[in-house]
Order: structure tokens, then C-alpha cells, then sequence
């Protein structure tokens, strides 16, 4: 009669490659990590999508709903979030882009330059290039400290140029551990690990009007992809660009000179508006003020592509505004910031 109440185990097969079993009502994603299989995740609480995976076989119970954060065609190719997904079977999952033997790129902090009062972008020095398409992200592992990794977009395009540096920009997080790590100029020379690289939010070469909608630090892969665009001539500096960015108040706008040196080299017109949600109604502020989703419209939705990058509630009501305003889903990308909690 015991084995009519035996906690039942499924076995988990990644990409025809890792097999491994998981414990009764433990996640893909727990599970994977439990037996050291390096699974891309950041926030582990359903928010940011980097642990989508596609389910080739079997049965899985999904604690949360995903609608909100994957398409329409990844939900109809049968993608789940590992970090929300629980087996009812043994299964079988595709993991993107994944490689068992990476282990990564060893590096140091080479500088911290503060943008605002709250963001500083972070230079590591590589020993060794890493290669990602600009817009992805990698997971960055302190060394020298038992602080969890966590991930970062890279904040330019790739280069393969000899002092092999990369950057991210970081905002610091209210007891963010690893944030406050990182933007601490007294960690400058420590030693740090750079995954390889994640992620599907990059430039599409698609020859239609471009709609960029950021917030916080979200600023990041917005300005690598842009960089990108110009790099390799894409069809897409052939088009006109509005690049909306959503902050508090006037202190929190950043990155403005390099912005502005993206529009002169940007073929068509390029228009930044900074939109402030909080500035105080009696300062010397002349832009744009209130949230920056009141500024997507017809005008800059019809028929164009759209790149959103930032905390999740922003991008959520971004998306909806686009849709309405014309943007057809399959158009729209984005990459959702979480700190450790899972809120922005």
C-alpha cells in the first residue's frame, strides 16, 4: 500500500543531451540547477522570461500564467517558463541556445562610471572576447564572494577590438546584493565571470518606422541594438525613430550626449523624448511630463516595429498601448528588468 503514496519523480531531458531526475513538485528550472546544469534564469519568480524553454514531450503543471510574458507564437510552440513549470510526467525540453560545457568568461572590473544618482555603467575587462548579439544579456558571477550571479544586457554593441571590455548598466537595488556589489568603486580590479550569452531580444532587420520605449536601466540594450543598426547599415536607419524613455524627474535622465550622437548618424529623423512621471510641477522642466505610455500613438505605432525595454509594469502597459495603436504583436520586442524580488 506504501507505493500507492510514494512522491513520485520525473525524469528531465535537455536538449537530447542532459538527462537528470527531478524531485516530487520541484520546477524545471530548481531542479536543473540543483544538479548544476547551467539553466539561463534571472529572477526565478515567473517575471522576466529568461528561463523560457520549449516542451518537446510530456506533461508539466504551470503555477503561474504565462501569457502575460511570452507571444503568442512561443506559447503556440508549446514554450513554458522552468522556473513556473512543475512535471505531471517524465519530459522532455529544448533549451535555446544552450551549451552543457560553457563555462564562461573570466574578467575584472576595470571601472564604474556613475549616469544618475541610482545607475552607474560597469566596465569589465575580458580575458578572452564574448560573443552575443547586441539587446542579449549575460550572467555576471562574482568570484571572490558567495553572491548569487545575476544578468545584465550588454550596454554596446560587440566589438572585437584588443582591450576585449564589455559594459552593463546597474541600477542599484534597495538591499540588491549583487548590484551593491558591483557599482562599489572599493570592488574595482575584483574578479568576476561572464556566461555566455542569452536571450532572443536583438535587432531585427526590418525596414519599418521603430518605436523604442525604455525605462531605468533598461536604456542598456536599446543603445546596443541602435549601435548595431548603424554598425551594419540595417535597413532600419532608413526609417524614422522614436525613442521614449520614462523616468521620475530630471536627475534620472541619462546617456544624452551618446543618444543624441545615435541621432546624427541615424539616417532618418530620430527623435528622443524623455517623458517625467514625478518632476515637481514649479521646476524649469519645459519637456514632456506624465507616463510615457500616453505618448504611444497611431503615429508612431502603425505599421512599425517596437523595442521595449524596462520594469515589467511599465512594458505591460507600453505593449498594450502599442497593439491598440496599430502595432501588430509579432512586431513588438521586449526585455522585462526584475531586481532580486521580482519587482522592478
Amino acid at each position: 500500500m506504501l507505493g500507492l503514496f510514494e512522491k513520485k519523480e520525473h525524469r528531465l531531458v535537455i536538449n537530447a543531451q542532459k538527462s537528470l531526475v527531478l524531485k516530487h513538485k520541484e520546477t524545471i528550472l530548481n531542479g536543473a540547477l540543483r544538479n548544476d546544469v547551467k539553466f539561463p534564469h534571472s529572477c526565478k519568480v515567473g517575471g522576466c522570461g529568461t528561463c523560457k524553454c520549449r516542451l518537446i514531450s510530456g506533461k508539466v503543471k504551470e503555477l503561474t500564467d504565462k501569457s502575460y510574458l511570452l507571444s503568442k507564437q512561443e506559447i503556440a510552440e508549446n514554450y513554458i517558463l522552468a522556473c513556473q513549470s512543475t512535471p505531471k510526467s517524465d519530459v522532455v525540453i529544448e533549451l535555446p541556445n544552450w551549451d552543457k560545457n560553457d563555462n564562461g568568461v573570466a574578467g575584472y572590473i576595470s571601472g564604474i562610471e556613475p549616469l544618475t544618482h541610482n545607475i552607474s555603467e560597469v566596465i569589465v575587462s575580458l580575458d578572452d572576447h564574448i560573443h552575443y548579439k547586441p539587446g542579449q544579456y549575460t550572467s555576471v558571477q562574482t568570484l571572490d564572494t558567495d553572491i548569487p550571479a545575476r544578468c545584465y544586457s550588454f550596454a554596446h554593441k560587440h566589438t572585437l577590438d584588443e582591450d576585449k571590455k564589455t559594459s552593463f548598466f546597474v541600477r542599484a537595488v534597495p538591499e540588491g546584493h549583487m548590484s551593491t556589489w558591483l557599482i562599489d568603486p572599493m570592488n574595482i580590479g575584483a574578479k568576476v565571470k561572464l556566461s555566455a550569452a542569452s536571450g532572443d531580444f536583438y535587432l531585427r532587420d526590418q525596414a519599418t518606422p521603430v518605436l523604442c520605449v525604455v525605462g531605468g536601466s533598461g536604456l542598456a540594450p536599446i543603445i546596443a541594438v541602435l549601435e548595431e543598426a548603424i554598425n551594419s547599415n540595417s535597413a532600419i536607419i532608413d526609417q524614422p525613430l522614436t525613442l521614449l524613455m520614462g523616468v521620475r524627474s530630471q536627475r534620472d535622465i541619462y546617456y544624452q550626449e551618446h543618444i543624441k550622437n545615435l541621432g546624427v548618424l541615424w539616417k532618418n529623423d530620430f527623435h528622443f523624448i524623455p517623458v517625467l512621471s514625478d518632476e515637481p510641477i514649479d521646476s524649469d522642466w519645459s519637456g514632456q511630463r506624465g507616463m510615457v505610455t500616453e505618448y504611444i500613438n497611431e503615429k508612431n505605432c502603425h505599421y512599425g516595429t517596437g523595442y521595449l525595454c524596462g520594469p515589467p509594469a511599465m512594458l505591460d502597459a507600453a505593449m498594450k498601448k502599442m497593439q491598440v495603436s496599430g502595432m501588430e504583436s509579432h512586431r513588438i520586442f521586449f526585455d522585462k528588468f526584475l531586481d532580486q524580488s521580482g519587482s522592478s
